[in-house]
């Protein structure tokens, strides 16, 4: 897995989190209390779940799964409190991953593998709310979240291709496809204060999304555009 060192360090951020209560059990006054609004940035990696029509038969013809597709990605998000506790949120997360694949059981003529590019784009756009599950002012703060919205996706496959109708002849072609759907997601995560208007974050999402296929991939199935994230981020109340 691209990513798996990557991957191992956010899920032990959890933990380095969670034993900060125990290190540090402090106030912190107003801040993480009484503000009202926060903007949320992060930084993390997004695994796609691969459930669906289109990456089975990927994985059935080519080198490489939807694992594989793993790779960073990134969001910022707007909260509004509606009270001590609970926010509603407006945020944004982007992702991009490119892999090379190669027929599995086929070779061209020379010899040589037979190779593509694959690339995927998501962006999506959501609505949700966020429950702190302990005073914001605390000295670790768990915090759960859901929310709803519109998923932006496009796929792309180029290179070199198997025309098996015509006899099995190797051709180079530019394949793509995009598409809007609606999605949804939910979190959970762990939120430190570190003053009284910044605190840090680790946090893990699923999106659950899938969309069908048209275009140059008519007749594929569905794509599923669902995965999880693992995250740290920073987080400034005002």
């Amino acid at each position: 897995m691209r990513n798996a060192t990557l991957t191992l360090l956010l899920v032990a951020a959890f933990a380095a989190i969670a034993a900060r209560a125990d290190a540090q059990p402090r106030p912190l006054g107003r801040g993480h209390w009484g503000e009202t609004q926060a903007v949320r940035f992060q930084l993390g990696v997004f695994t796609p779940r691969g459930s669906s029509d289109y990456w089975q038969d990927k994985e059935f013809d080519f080198t490489g799964d939807a694992e594989d597709f793993e790779e960073v990605n990134g969001g910022i998000s707007y909260v509004r409190f509606l009270g001590p506790r609970l926010g509603l949120v407006a945020s944004s997360n982007f992702y991009g991953a490119e892999l090379s694949q190669h027929y599995l059981n086929f070779v061209a003529p020379s010899g040589r593998e037979i190779l593509h590019d694959t690339t995927l784009e998501l962006a999506n756009f959501n609505l949700g709310l966020l429950l702190h599950l302990a005073r914001r002012d605390a000295a670790v703060v768990p915090y759960i979240g859901a929310g709803a919205g519109m998923y932006l996706w496009t796929l792309r496959e180029v290179g070199d291709f198997i025309d098996f109708p015509s006899g099995g002849e190797v051709f180079f072609a530019d394949f793509e496809d995009d598409g809007t759907t609606f999605g949804h997601y939910w979190q959970v995560g762990l939120e430190v204060p570190v003053s009284p208007n910044w605190s840090v974050f680790a946090d893990a999402r699923w999106e659950r999304a899938d969309d069908e296929l048209s275009g140059d991939f008519e007749g594929l199935g569905e794509i599923d555009l669902s995965g999880r994230s693992l995250s740290l981020g920073a987080s400034l109340s005002f």
